[in-house]
């Protein structure tokens, strides 16, 4: 049995981060401010979608792990 990534990963960045959103999370919600919100369908983990921190108008997006209770 293969476990989930989102079991063991808590940040990914670049095109792996927006491949991974896509191919496996399930959208929740975007806030309006450029924030993403997802949830695993295997785990329940949650992950907020964002413009990485050392980046200028959103050309890098950062996958993190997040509480649950915030999506």
């Amino acid at each position: 049995m293969t476990r989930c990534r989102c079991d063991v990963l808590n940040v990914m960045s670049g095109d792996a981060a927006s491949d991974y959103a896509v191919q496996h999370l399930d959208r929740v919600r975007e806030d309006g401010q450029g924030q993403t919100y997802y949830r695993c369908p295997e785990t329940g983990t949650a992950w907020v979608e964002e413009r990485a921190p050392d980046t200028y108008a959103g050309e890098s997006r950062r996958l993190r792990r997040t509480d649950r209770s915030r999506i």
